[in-house]
């Protein structure tokens, strides 16, 4: 096999390995709402309630019933492009919108959360770590690949077409979730205040916190009722730009 063939298979194997991996890569925080009934609110005060189907490239919420408007147009869904992720002030899922499997599951997952397992644990230690030497593993990548690249033909095919092993080594990259934050990690299953930039305020919430991705932090068992009103159960989904874990609590 010559040098001009193992580069357009090359090409073609990265090409579809990076197309896989965008429609496989998902947010976790906003997987766990999937296929729940949800409530979306965006920064400009408008909200959309539906159930959550989670999509590479965004989100798709299904409407509960038909909704028209005021021209007698017919909606039946609604859909948020990833691109504007930015807008968004809180996915919240109230416990009241579940049905009753959801809400076992729901919370079956809330005690493995609040009172997690030592494999738990453990799992989120080890997944921990390998986020902590991802800068090192690439670099022993990069010099694996050169090394090839001096030493045998397809090393040196490889080598003649480095945009696309630098695309491919990129979407690897960002497969994997890379997001660390130590002063969070000290509170994930802790009960915490997290606080919410609502217009020109910032309110105050209480929850678990159940996890977090670079966008993303997910708070479970919130009160998300108004001051003036009775307790309202929920759990909220809100941007890291927006939503700032600030105090441990009970």
């Amino acid at each position: 096999m010559d040098a001009t063939t193992i580069t357009i298979i090359f090409i073609v194997l990265s090409a579809l390995v990076a197309v896989v991996l965008r429609k496989i890569k998902k947010d976790k925080c906003l997987k766990d709402f999937r296929d729940d009934m949800v409530t979306l609110e965006l920064l400009n005060g408008q909200q959309y309630k539906g159930e959550l189907k989670l999509k590479s490239s965004g989100l798709k919420f299904d409407y509960p019933e038909l909704i028209k408007d005021e021209q007698s147009l017919k909606f039946l869904s609604f859909l948020l492009y990833k691109n504007e992720y930015p807008d968004i002030q809180a996915v919240v899922r109230y416990h009241h919108d579940l049905t009753a499997e959801g809400k076992k599951l729901r919370q079956e997952d809330f005690e493995k959360t609040f009172h997690p397992s030592r494999w738990r644990r453990l799992r989120r230690s080890i997944l921990n770590f390998f986020k902590i030497i991802k800068d090192a593993v690439i670099e022993i990548l990069n010099l694996m690949t050169s090394h090839l690249s001096k030493t045998t033909p397809v090393g040196a095919a490889i080598s003649s077409n480095d945009r696309e092993v630098n695309k491919m080594k990129n979407e690897l990259y960002g497969l994997v979730e890379t997001s660390y934050e130590p002063l969070l990690e000290d509170y994930i299953g802790e009960r915490v205040i997290l606080e919410l930039k609502k217009g020109s305020e910032w309110v105050k919430y209480n929850g678990v916190l159940k996890d977090y991705t670079a966008e993303f932090i997910e708070l479970i068992d919130v009160d998300y009722a108004l001051e003036t009103s009775g307790r309202i159960d929920a759990d909220l989904i809100v941007l890291r730009k927006y939503g700032i874990v600030r105090n441990l609590s009970e």
